[in-house]
């Protein structure tokens, strides 16, 4: 491990991969937590949604803060926070403190994805393939890490629950260990440019940055809502393994995509695999059977995370133009919004006519917006080519 800590291309992906694992490392304990505080899920939710309060404006308004001051102290900043939210939440293991871990996260997260594939993109320089290699490292790592925390505290908490659960303790250490090795990084000369850097949202991105905000829409549901109601019957734990299957499934789908799908094709894939997967979740829930649910989980990762990510960040960037990186970034904005917002609203819908309802009516939204969407994208698609000479 110290050789590899010595190498940057293997180094920043770690520091990436790090900062992810701490964003759900407490995931499986959301529920156990609120109900400690006699927060109902709409509460919960909110709690939940100061990661996206502290991500969104570090995106939006600061993506190009490590142009002007280097990727390495942003990287360390980044890490910092990290470790400060897993600190936090060891310390005192309850639903108000999870609020402020979760801002710091945000914070963390959203410093740190621009940062690091620009500076793993750069290092690897004059490498024809950096940015292919830069992209692909900091979406596994961040794929891995996203479910990593969470898987580790599910398995632990199989054996013994507990609200401070060991996989705690290992992660603190662990992000200790990346810190001190990120000092090593090597300083790249800072690119210069604003610090603030907009969003750009180019013609014809609306069914695109859509179908991301729906997808996204439906992690933020296995996230907040979805662990109450298998809380209900008796698999509390098991919250970890349905985000594990949200993230890993469409990271692991990622290569095979890329490699037998034109983008266009991959988001109509999307659309299609997304009412099926949350329908899924949805029966499952009334029916209480923890097998459908995962195998919905699945489904909806491979949409989420594989067709349509991967066919949308594709169309995005062509779309983009000379203007790539701020249309990415738009996309990238527009997912988080609906990350965190319908999880409120669908929180709230739980508590006023039962989670199983609330679940449902989210599925019926989500019918609706995707037929809307292949409709609307099959006639743009259309219109384009009739287009061409």
């Amino acid at each position: 491990m110290k050789a590899k800590l010595s190498r940057p291309d293997f180094l920043i992906p770690f520091c990436l991969f790090l900062i992810t694992l701490a964003v759900n490392v407490s995931m499986p304990l959301f529920r156990p937590y609120a109900a400690a505080a006699g927060y109902n899920n709409g509460q919960t939710a909110l709690v939940l949604a100061a990661y996206i309060l502290g991500m969104l404006p570090c995106y939006v308004f600061l993506g190009g803060v490590s142009d002007v001051v280097g990727r390495k102290p942003i990287l360390l900043l980044s890490l910092f926070f990290a470790l400060a939210a897993d600190v936090l939440i060891t310390i005192y293991p309850n639903v108000h403190a999870l609020g402020f871990c979760r801002l710091f996260q945000g914070v963390a997260l959203g410093l740190s994805m621009g940062t690091g594939t620009a500076y793993l993109a750069e290092y690897l320089h004059p490498d024809p393939n950096a940015a292919v290699r830069a992209a692909n490292g900091a979406s596994l790592s961040t794929a891995f890490g996203f479910s990593g925390g969470a898987f580790i505290t599910a398995i632990a908490l199989l054996f013994f629950f507990t609200l401070r659960p060991v996989t705690y303790y290992f992660v603190i250490a662990l992000t200790a260990v990346g810190l001190v090795a990120a000092f090593s990084l090597p300083n790249l000369k800072p690119i210069g440019g604003k610090v603030l850097r907009l969003p750009y949202f180019p013609e014809g991105c609306w069914p695109i940055n859509l179908s991301i905000a729906i997808c996204w829409a439906a992690g933020g549901i296995v996230i907040a809502v979805l662990p109450s109601q298998l809380a209900t019957f008796g698999y509390t734990a098991y919250a970890g393994f349905c985000l594990v299957l949200v993230n890993w499934t469409g990271a692991f789908l990622q290569p095979w995509v890329r490699r037998n799908f034109q983008p266009a094709t991959s988001l109509r894939i999307g659309f299609g695999l997304m009412p099926v997967g949350m329908g899924l979740v949805v029966l499952g829930s009334y029916l209480t059977n923890i097998f459908v649910i995962l195998l919905g989980t699945a489904i909806i990762g491979s949409a989420a995370y594989g067709f349509s990510y991967q066919g949308g960040l594709a169309l995005i960037s062509q779309l983009g133009g000379t203007q790539r990186a701020r249309a990415v970034a738009g996309y990238m904005f527009t997912g988080y919004v609906g990350f965190g917002i319908p999880a409120i609203g669908v929180g709230y819908l739980a508590d006023a006519f039962g989670l199983v309802n609330g679940l449902l009516a989210f599925e019926v939204a989500v019918v609706a917006l995707s037929l809307y969407l292949y409709l609307t994208f099959r006639v743009k698609a259309t219109v384009t080519k009739l287009a061409k000479p």
